[in-house]
């Protein structure tokens, strides 16, 4: 026999109240982590005044970044399973758990930073270590997204951005190349040309639910691979 419509209905209306609250709890717990622990190491690096700025972008970018991604597949995942277990089973939470192991990835390396600068040789630059260290999660994302994508012309854009950076960034370190105000100018011109580009894949690949999170974070890589540049330059030519 069914259950009666009244059972039904306590039943659906714990399972939202349920849903609600434990998509506020991740949303405030992956927020919380997820500004905190970066913030705490970038105080360490290089103190607090320099990191405020540091600290506001992760106010600004973190809660929409993390929290509300983490909430909305918590939410949906218990809405859409059937029992208890059937949650942990579910889309949503798979999806929690393959956001923060990408995430623990970039904390890791974030504290190999700290480790290193601590206790490794004095004779190592601060900027090579960041340099060095942070290109091995760079590297797992790029494996990463290309097993999920292979070949598509927008890996190899975001990819030949990345390595742009990369090659830019260790010529200025290493001092046998220091960009010019004709170099800027292109560089503004082209990541106009990116922001355009990859905006309008991005775009494509959300609505066709194309976009694993590998491949965001590649996004985010390759479009945050000019102004980083940028950084880099104006950091060289006030030093």
């Amino acid at each position: 026999m069914s259950e009666p419509p009244s059972d039904r209905t306590d039943v659906s209306t714990k399972k939202l109240a349920f849903a609600i609250v434990a998509s506020l709890l991740v949303f405030l717990l992956t927020t919380y982590l997820g500004m905190i622990i970066p913030f705490a190491i970038c105080v360490e690096i290089i103190g607090f005044k320099k990191s405020r700025t540091f600290g506001l972008i992760l106010l600004l970018i973190i809660p929409f970044l993390i929290g509300l991604p983490c909430a909305w597949a918590v939410f949906r995942g218990i809405k859409q399973s059937e029992g208890f277990l059937d949650i942990f089973r579910s889309a949503g939470f798979r999806f929690v758990g393959r956001l923060l192991r990408a995430v623990s990835v970039w904390v890791i390396s974030l504290l190999g930073v700290i480790c290193l600068s601590k206790f490794g040789p004095a004779s190592w630059p601060l900027k090579w270590v960041i340099f060095g260290t942070f290109n091995i999660p760079v590297l797992i994302t790029l494996i990463r997204s290309y097993r999920l994508t292979e070949k598509q012309w927008d890996w190899c854009f975001l990819t030949f951005l990345i390595l742009h950076a990369n090659v830019v960034i260790a010529l200025m370190f290493s001092e046998a190349w220091l960009p010019d105000i004709h170099f800027i100018r292109g560089l503004i011109f082209g990541q106009t040309f990116v922001l355009v580009t990859l905006g309008s894949c991005f775009l494509y690949r959300s609505f066709k639910r194309q976009m694993s999170i590998p491949l965001f974070v590649h996004y985010g890589l390759g479009i945050w691979a000019s102004p980083l540049v940028f950084y880099a330059v104006f950091t060289q030519w006030v030093v």
